[in-house]
């Protein structure tokens, strides 16, 4: 089903408030947040992972409530389950590394709006288009991590993490061409 045009534009704002929000926290690290480890993209890294698992359960819970698709429903909850274990794993890792990263990267985020104020006939399609390409957007930063990160450890984090990230993609890849039929 293609989206009609006004969601089309919100989903394209969207994705570039976000792209700004990580820019803007890129510009945020590199000023402010003082750790004992010299990879500064082993921090930026762990900024992104938290960021996109906080919003990856806070997006899931308005699923839960919102969509009307029971496939859509089973990985909503799924998408809570597993991120939020990958937070907490992420959580250590920041410890045990000693790495500080900014609050803001580990608090709750605020429901995304636009998901929320999607009206319900087009909820699940939305929701559906926007972990597609927020998971093809995180495989991507998991695998350059786990590829070319200068820390072991979170090296390893990344490269452990990922084969969990690619099975989200490619179920949400499986319910989006279920809802094209």
């Amino acid at each position: 089903m293609v989206l009609p045009e006004g969601l089309v534009s919100l989903k394209s704002r969207f994705m570039k408030s976000i792209f700004s929000f990580f820019v803007w926290m890129a510009c945020f690290v590199g000023l402010h947040a003082q750790d004992k480890s010299s990879d500064t993209t082993a921090r930026y890294f762990l900024i992104q992972a938290s960021i996109g698992n906080l919003q990856e359960v806070a997006e899931a819970k308005v699923a839960l409530q919102k969509a009307s698709n029971p496939e859509v429903k089973a990985f909503a909850q799924r998408m809570i389950d597993e991120h939020s274990k990958a937070q907490a794993q992420l959580l250590q890792l920041v410890q045990a590394r000693q790495i500080q990263i900014p609050q803001a990267a580990l608090d709750t985020p605020v429901p995304d709006p636009m998901l929320q104020n999607t009206p319900a006939k087009d909820f699940d399609h939305m929701y559906v288009d926007m972990m597609s390409a927020g998971h093809g957007a995180t495989v991507q930063l998991f695998e350059k991590y786990a590829w070319t990160g200068k820390d072991p450890q979170v090296k390893a984090w990344a490269a452990q993490t990922l084969p969990v990230i690619k099975a989200h993609l490619e179920a949400i890849k499986k319910i989006e061409e279920e809802m094209k039929k």
